[in-house]
């Protein structure tokens, strides 16, 4: 099977196993990276169960994404082979998070950048408390600004920054899509109405395959940078 085809089959896979319920172990021990497993291959531990928790506690804003979607990103970005991964939008690491346990699988890397200089600092601190600050780098500032001083390209883009800004977003970052690369944008079927031209480029663009899926209520479009 064309490694295009079978991307999207893994997508439609995985989007529908993200609403199984996590497996949560009754006991175990701190964020330890080198701890063994918590029950089960994949698995959270209890305290990085309970750090994801806590994010979403006091998420006000309600800015993280959902723990299905969460689950989502982390098996594709492991599924895909992902290796250099970039993130706009990171409010307060939920989302990094899950994406940095994937990358943990690949041996690679994620840039995330948040401009809100609170949350950014709430960002790097969860990364560490999860153990994950050599996996996710974390960017604090304007993304039109800090993406340009990136060097190199993407495998994997996650986007969910404002709405209004997908576009924009899209026209910077695609040039630095590798082929058979991976962009996802957050919040595409409860918020399409604010999201302007954005869909029609990713639906109609001769580069891309793309595919809606919505492991919870909110959607995320998954777009497959064609191989030239």
């Amino acid at each position: 099977m064309p490694r295009s085809l079978a991307v999207l089959s893994l997508v439609i896979l995985t989007a529908a196993c993200a609403r199984a319920p996590e497996p949560q172990p009754a006991h175990g021990r701190g964020l330890d990276r080198d701890a063994p497993p918590a029950s089960a291959p994949g698995s959270l531990t209890p305290a990085l169960a309970q750090l994801l928790a806590d994010i979403r506690a006091v998420d006000r804003g309600q800015l993280a994404v959902s723990e299905e979607d969460g689950r989502f990103l982390r098996t594709l970005v492991a599924s895909s082979g992902a290796t250099r991964a970039l993130e706009i939008g990171g409010a307060s690491g939920y989302s990094a998070i899950w994406i940095g346990l994937g990358l943990r699988e690949t041996g690679g890397r994620l840039v995330t950048i948040e401009y809100d200089p609170a949350r950014a600092a709430a960002l790097a601190d969860n990364i560490r408390r999860a153990g994950l600050d050599d996996v996710v780098r974390v960017v604090s500032g304007d993304a039109f600004a800090q993406v340009p001083t990136l060097a190199g390209t993407f495998d994997f883009v996650f986007l969910d920054a404002w709405k209004d800004d997908y576009q924009r977003f899209f026209d910077l970052v695609f040039p630095r899509l590798e082929p058979g690369g991976l962009f996802i944008a957050h919040n595409v079927v409860n918020k399409r109405s604010e999201m302007g031209g954005f869909l029609a480029t990713i639906t109609e663009h001769p580069e891309l395959f793309t595919t809606i899926v919505s492991p919870s209520g909110e959607g995320m479009s998954v777009s497959y940078r064609r191989r030239r």
